[in-house]
C-alpha cells in the first residue's frame, strides 16, 4: 500500500508561477505596442466554416508580431520547465509533480514550434489550432503515464520490500 503524505507547499510549481508573470511582463516590455497588436488581432477575428454547418473564429489576416511574441514567450517558458525539472529531482519532488512540469514542457515547446510554423507560412490557423489540442492531449496523456509507471513502480517496490 502506497502510504499517503501531507503534500508540501509547491515551491518549484510558485516559481514557475513567477516566472511566468515577468517572462509576459518581458514580452509586453520589449513589445511596447502588443497590447494594440492584440486588440487588433481580436478585432480581426471571423467565424469562418471549417466544415459544413461548423463555424470557428479566424483571424483575417496574418499577425506576425503577435504569433512571434508569442513564439519567444512558448520557448522561454519550455526551456524554463526544462530547468524547474531539473530542479524536481534534486529536491527529490514526488512524482506527479515531475511529471506535471514533463507534461508542461511538451505542451510549451510543442506550441512554440506550432506558433513557429505559423509564422513560416507553413500551416493555417485552423492547422495551427488542431496542433495545439493534439499537444494538450499529448501532454495530458504523457502526464498520466508517468504517474502511472511511477505508481506502478512505487507499489511494486512496496510488495518486495514486504517479501511478496
Amino acid at each position: 500500500m502506497v502510504e499517503k503524505t501531507r503534500s508540501k507547499t509547491d515551491i518549484v510549481g510558485l516559481l514557475s508561477l513567477g516566472f511566468f508573470l515577468v517572462l509576459l511582463g518581458a514580452i509586453f516590455s520589449a513589445n511596447p505596442d502588443l497590447h494594440v497588436k492584440v486588440y487588433a488581432f481580436l478585432k480581426d477575428l471571423r467565424l469562418q466554416e471549417i466544415y459544413p454547418g461548423v463555424n470557428f473564429f479566424a483571424p483575417k489576416s496574418s499577425h506576425f508580431e503577435i504569433y512571434t511574441a508569442a513564439f519567444h514567450f512558448c520557448l522561454a517558458f519550455a526551456v524554463f520547465n526544462v530547468l524547474m525539472l531539473g530542479l524536481r529531482f534534486v529536491l527529490r519532488e514526488p512524482w506527479g509533480r515531475k511529471a506535471g512540469t514533463a507534461s508542461s514542457i511538451l505542451f510549451w515547446s510543442g506550441a512554440a514550434f506550432s506558433f513557429n510554423w505559423l509564422i513560416g507560412g507553413l500551416i493555417d490557423w485552423f492547422t495551427f489550432l488542431g496542433i495545439i489540442l493534439i499537444f494538450i492531449g499529448g501532454s495530458i496523456v504523457l502526464g498520466s503515464v508517468i504517474r502511472l509507471v511511477a505508481l506502478m513502480v512505487i507499489s511494486t517496490r512496496g510488495q518486495i520490500s514486504q517479501g511478496r
